[in-house]
């Protein structure tokens, strides 16, 4: 068997990708990636993509800054995790950084407790599985030196 994906004019790109980019907020490497897979490639793709910021439906610093207000607000993740999200989607350097200066510290500091007082609800710890809770809050992307902080504040260092 032979699939071939239909290939789309640059038309049918632009419509596809205003919808795209319409719905929710995307990096201009989500929309290379979309309109490479509709089978735009070469300059057409890099005209796509100007025309597309040109006409404001994507916008990397607009996209970063959304990213990480969702990525704190709604999933409670820490600075190293936004981060890598941010690179997974063709956020980097000062953009990214910008972006993660961004963060209200009030809230970070919260989201933190939460996830502390989250895992205490749920297990009970004795100093020994310390580095069980310790590695869980890594994985929720904070620094160590916060997650000692936080788990002095609850006596359980």
């Amino acid at each position: 068997m032979n699939f071939k994906k239909k290939q789309y004019s640059y038309p049918e790109v632009l419509e596809k990708l205003m919808k795209y980019c319409a719905y929710q907020e995307r990096s201009s490497f989500e929309a290379k990636s979309k309109a490479y897979d509709l089978g735009l490639r070469g300059s057409e793709l890099e005209q796509l993509i100007n025309q597309l910021q040109e006409e404001k439906f994507i916008d990397d610093e607009r996209f970063a800054a959304a990213f990480v207000r969702g990525k704190i607000k709604i999933k409670r993740w820490g600075k190293y995790k936004i981060s890598e999200g941010l690179y997974n989607k063709g956020i980097k350097g000062k953009l990214a950084e910008q972006a993660l200066n961004g963060i209200d510290l009030d809230l970070y500091l919260e989201n933190l407790t939460h996830w502390v007082k989250y895992k205490l609800d749920r297990e009970v710890y004795i100093k020994a599985e310390m580095p069980k809770l310790y590695r869980f809050l890594q994985s929720k992307g904070y620094e160590g030196d916060l997650i000692t902080k936080a788990l002095q504040k609850e006596k359980l260092l």
